[in-house]
């Protein structure tokens, strides 16, 4: 880690559970009368004045001049019969009806609204003050989450510049066969084991007739092939098949280099069966997958100047060209899977009869691999190598499938591809002792 990479740094604990302090009844009260001065007076004061001066008039009557509040007057002759009003005869009827009972009632309602009305505005400022410290305490966790990502952005940086180092990124067949070349040479060099693991036993057997793959290869883009002839095009895919071979013949020539100087190491080679195993046929299985309805496969003589096909409705990853050399064939397709099946086939000998180790799986597999790798009671510190391959050939799907890998003498990665690989072989050797057996 850079000793200068800022590390989180964690704040001072805030207590966002402090009790909240208990504001009195009257500062609430008196707080609603500043906001809302107009409202206290109409809805509070002038109701409350107007319901105890009319109690203390009531109160009057009934307990001062009990006679004169108890004495039935009347209207005669348009004159209120009451010889001495208190008041006017409007306002001594109005004293004279009120009812005490309500009177009181009133004053206490209003008490009653009054103690509602400050006891939820006290609520409502509780409620207010703990949802700012929970405001508060989201805040500050927002921050040590920004911190936090800021940290691990840093590290993750750290890490993928290590992992680069032992990591090397590969795209197209330049790139795939010079890492595979690499694994080959090293195994040769430091007396490795050279395990393959492979779809096809031909180094790259499908991309010397894939158009862009072809066209990747000779440092070109796909449509600048649109105005080649037929004889540069064989030029470029020649070139293409000449690298693979040439791979592939380093791979025999450490088998018999490993053979000669009396090496435990050994070239050990698992592909896909070419024979029919059950129900299944695995290599032609495989090339089922490649060669589906998305694809075009034609042809092209290698002598001719003519100009190659222009074929607007396929896409390049999802074109195939087989040369006829003259020979003309009507369906280019077939031709094209015979001849892979055969080189196929004719490969898998070749390296038996060199002492390869040969396993075939009945399954496709999902990746290849190429790994130099030493025995494990070899003494010295020796290098490990792997190239992994992750795409190869076209898609099922019909969208472009990059051939792209990795070179790595990471001895964690190599490892773990080792396992992997010892994985298939065992589990193809297990699944043809079952098959045996039921024979």
């Amino acid at each position: 880690m850079n000793p200068t990479t800022t590390h989180l740094s964690e704040p001072a604990p805030k207590h966002t559970d402090v009790e909240v302090q208990d504001e009195g009844f009257f500062s609430v009260l008196f707080d609603i009368t500043k906001k809302h001065p107009v409202l206290f007076t109409v809805f509070f004061l002038i109701p409350f004045v107007i319901l105890l001066i009319s109690l203390g008039f009531k109160w009057y009557y009934v307990f001062t001049d009990t006679s004169h509040y108890l004495t039935e007057h009347q209207l005669q002759g348009g004159k209120w019969s009451d010889g001495h009003p208190y008041f006017s005869p409007g306002i001594d009827k109005y004293i004279r009806e009120l009812d005490i009972a309500g009177l009181v009632g009133g004053i206490i309602g209003i008490f009653i609204g009054l103690y509602l009305t400050v006891t939820t505005e006290k609520l409502n400022r509780q409620k207010e003050r703990t949802n700012q410290q929970e405001m508060d305490h989201l805040k500050t966790q927002t921050s040590l989450l920004v911190q936090a990502t800021k940290s691990l952005n840093s590290i993750m940086v750290e890490v993928s510049g290590k992992v680069n180092e032992k990591v090397q990124l590969m795209e197209g067949t330049k790139d795939v066969l010079e890492g595979i070349d690499k694994v080959v040479e090293l195994s040769k060099a430091q007396g490795n084991n050279l395990l393959v693991l492979s779809n096809t036993a031909r180094i790259e057997a499908i991309s010397p007739f894939r158009m862009d793959l072809v066209a990747k290869h000779a440092d070109l883009k796909p449509h600048e092939l649109r105005h080649a002839t037929q004889f540069d095009y064989a030029r470029k895919a020649e070139s293409l098949l000449r690298d693979c071979s040439d791979v592939e013949n380093k791979l025999k020539e450490t088998a018999i280099y490993l053979q000669k100087i009396g090496s435990d190491a050994r070239v050990e080679f698992v592909t896909l069966n070419d024979q029919n195993e059950g129900a299944s046929h695995a290599f032609l299985k495989y090339l089922g997958k490649i060669f589906n309805e998305h694809v075009s496969v034609e042809t092209y003589r290698s002598g001719s100047n003519s100009p190659l096909a222009v074929n607007e409705a396929v896409p390049h990853h999802n074109r195939f060209m087989i040369a006829t050399n003259g020979q003309e064939n009507g369906d280019a397709q077939s031709a094209l899977i015979r001849q892979l099946y055969n080189d196929h086939a004719q490969a898998m000998r070749e390296m038996q009869d060199l002492g390869v180790r040969v396993t075939k799986v009945n399954k496709t597999l999902p990746i290849q691999l190429f790994i130099s790798t030493p025995n494990d009671n070899k003494p010295g510190i020796q290098k490990n190598l792997c190239v992994c391959i992750l795409g190869s050939g076209s898609n099922s799907s019909g969208r472009p499938s990059k051939l792209t890998a990795f070179l790595t003498d990471d001895p964690h990665i190599v490892s773990s591809m080792v396992e992997l690989f010892y994985d298939y072989e065992s589990d193809a050797a297990l699944n043809t002792r079952e098959f045996m057996r039921k024979i």
